[in-house]
């Protein structure tokens, strides 16, 4: 991963080039063979893929996967080769039907965990196409759309992984570019899939549906009540039990939270972290800024002071930073990796995660400061006198 992050930012060095011009159709093959190459059919280093599978056939078989947990022994019979190394066995599924639908269609197609893996890199390439078009609703040139394209973090998370965030991202991009050419049902519809896809795209969804008025916000809850329907015959703490588990138990690869939660425990961290944005949400709700700038300034909240910064989260920010270009984002990617030390050794604790967001939130500040110092104007030579050359 550091030789492949290497040569990307290699590559993002010589793309700076006013010379260097890239036609958007080479920067999509490019990225499907990048996308590809990690590519060994099961997952690698992550059992979220597992558990993917199993929702999909519980699904596919007329089960609702928020009915049972995957240890419930009701279930014994659908237990395969792909069952024993699922985590969480304990815990009611945590993702929304969008992406259950998607999975039980799939496991038609091909009843093992390595569809998953295809799905999440086939739907990481669609993102190119909304975002492509975004980039030049904005005059920004295709070439920085190399950016999210030749990432090798998501490379790996999404073809290695199989981790479904992309469907979300991708309704997100469809539904910006739905708002900014003013088509208002159709933006309403596309939040709603991309909450439906993944939860936390809810906090965005004031925003989106501020721009999108009463038709779009009666759009939104019509299909996502459709859509929730089918497995809405549970009983409530049924149907919230997983995501009720992950919000209050689950922590990994946080920073600012990890520093609240050593000061005033974890529940007050959560509930104070949990407001503030909520506040941020209202906040720019209330205001007619670029909706461009406010989606990603929520998401790179629910990152800084959620509990949970899995290395693959940074895909909901990263298409942010082809419409921005910026040296953050790219880089926070490659500091990444540092969650993976922790992963392989728990011991290591926070030996790795001070270098990885010291470094982070370095490098942001240090560029936030480089574009907002007011630059002196170049000196001017002095008027030359009369003859003189």
């Amino acid at each position: 991963m550091a030789a492949a992050f290497a040569c990307y930012f290699a590559v993002l060095l010589l793309l700076r080039r006013p010379a260097m011009q890239l036609p958007a159709y080479a920067i999509v093959l490019i990225a499907a063979l990048i996308q590809l190459a990690p590519f060994r059919g099961a997952p690698l280093y992550d059992t979220d893929a597992y558990r993917y599978h199993w929702d999909g056939k519980l699904l596919a078989h007329g089960i609702n996967p928020f009915r049972y947990a995957p240890g419930d022994h009701a279930l014994a019979p659908l237990r395969d080769e792909y069952w024993p190394p699922m985590q969480y066995k304990h815990v009611q599924t945590i993702y929304p039907p969008v992406a259950q639908y998607l999975l039980a269609a799939t496991w038609f197609l091909d009843p093992t965990p390595r569809r998953v893996l295809l799905l999440a890199a086939a739907w990481n390439l669609l993102c190119l196409a909304p975002l492509l078009a975004l980039m030049r609703r904005r005059g920004v040139d295709d070439r920085w759309l190399a950016i999210y394209a030749w990432n090798p973090l998501l490379a790996a998370e999404f073809a290695l992984g199989g981790h479904l965030d992309p469907i979300a991202i991708f309704f997100l991009l469809c539904a910006l570019l739905a708002v900014t050419a003013e088509r208002r049902v159709a933006a309403g519809l596309l939040i709603a899939l991309a909450v439906l896809a993944k939860t936390q795209m809810i906090f965005v969804a004031p925003l989106m549906l501020r721009r999108s008025g009463w038709r779009g916000l009666l759009a939104a809850v019509v299909l996502a009540g459709l859509l929730s329907a089918p497995f809405l015959g549970v009983p409530l703490s049924d149907l919230t039990a997983g995501s009720r588990a992950y919000l209050a138990s689950w922590e990994s690869n946080s920073s600012v939270f990890a520093l609240l939660q050593a000061v005033i425990g974890g529940a007050a961290a959560r509930a104070m972290g949990g407001l503030a944005v909520l506040v941020l949400v209202v906040w720019l709700s209330c205001r007619r800024g670029d909706l461009l700038v406010q989606v990603p300034v929520v998401l790179g909240a629910l990152l800084v002071l959620g509990p949970t910064f899995f290395p693959w989260y940074v895909s909901w920010v990263l298409p942010f930073a082809c419409l921005f270009p910026n040296v953050t984002l790219p880089v926070a990617t490659c500091l990444l990796l540092a969650s993976y030390l922790t992963t392989l050794d728990r011991s290591l604790g926070l030996a790795a995660r001070v270098p990885e967001f010291a470094l982070m939130y370095g490098v942001g500040l240090a560029e936030l400061i480089s574009r907002y110092r007011p630059h002196r104007p170049a000196p001017t030579s002095p008027p030359s006198s009369a003859g003189s050359p």
